[in-house]
């Protein structure tokens, strides 16, 4: 029964994250009006965030305190960059690609808890990650004049980001609580952002303000679903279920865009997911206890 509510869960946050993705596609071109800048998006979805967690502050007066403030900026810049990249890239490559990269962002943290935490890696968990990679390569569609997608690449250097800030999550999971890193996440990336957006500000309309809130909303509760989830069972068991995310992009980008991908997503994508799930369920062999 646990396990049972634990994938609930996860699915819940897989649909949340679609859904966020899919807006974000949307507002970016114009579907809700004359077109919002993928940094602006960011800086709303991590405004508005920290708006709903300020009020719901006021209702269950948690003790916030941090011991780690510096690493908790650190984690903002990390999520300020990799969200306004992925943001970007959405609306320029197919959005099936840039949520499959996405999925790169654990096996980059890997490499970087190597490096960082001195973690011993063994030999199919390397072979996992380095084919994930060669699947990451693919979606960038180099040629062999050795032309790639610009975009694409971004995006990958986005999930590299991103696994820095799942290394900055997973010390700090160790010392905080899940409410407090939430708060401490969004109330620094809105301070950072708000030296960068009015660069790119515009006026939105009433239709994209709504959206703006809509794509803050789902992000937060697809955290908080995604947090539940993972409290209740292990990670690598849930791996699989949060793979359903891209099912749910392409559902929604067929249903809003009539847009599907074409062979070479499919193929990136399903290299991907093989090789994070060997991963997965290599951690999940390795850290399961003897009888």
């Amino acid at each position: 029964m646990k396990n049972l509510i634990a994938i609930s869960f996860m699915l819940a946050a897989s649909l949340f994250f679609a859904c966020s993705t899919v807006l974000v596609k949307g507002i970016g071109r114009s579907n809700f009006g004359e077109g919002v800048h993928p940094i602006l998006i960011a800086y709303a979805r991590f405004f508005f965030s920290f708006i709903f967690l300020t009020i719901v502050c006021c209702f269950i007066r948690p003790k916030i305190e941090s011991l780690n403030k510096r690493l908790h900026f650190l984690r903002s810049c990390f999520g300020c960059l990799g969200v306004s990249i992925l943001f970007t890239a959405v609306l320029y490559i197919p959005i099936s690609d840039a949520t499959a990269i996405t999925f790169l962002n654990p096996i980059f943290a890997m490499f970087f808890a190597v490096i960082l935490f001195k973690e011993n890696i063994d030999l199919v968990r390397w072979a996992a990650a380095l084919l994930s990679f060669m699947g990451g390569i693919i979606l960038i569609r180099p040629t062999l004049n050795f032309n790639f997608d610009p975009v694409a690449l971004l995006c990958l250097i986005g999930a590299i980001i991103m696994g820095l800030e799942i290394i900055c999550i997973k010390i700090l999971s160790g010392r905080e609580k899940v409410f407090n890193i939430l708060l401490f996440n969004n109330f620094y990336a809105t301070g950072i952002g708000s030296f960068i957006v009015p660069f790119y500000f515009n006026l939105v309309s009433f239709k994209e303000f709504i959206v703006l809130i809509i794509i803050a909303l789902c992000m937060l509760i697809g955290q908080f679903c995604f947090i539940k989830s993972v409290k209740k069972a292990e990670t690598s068991f849930l791996m699989p279920f949060f793979f359903t995310t891209l099912i749910f992009v392409i559902i929604l980008d067929l249903i809003f865009f009539n847009s599907l991908p074409d062979k070479i997503s499919y193929l990136g994508a399903t290299i991907i997911i093989i090789g994070s799930l060997v991963v997965a369920f290599r951690e999940l062999h390795i850290n399961k206890p003897n009888n």
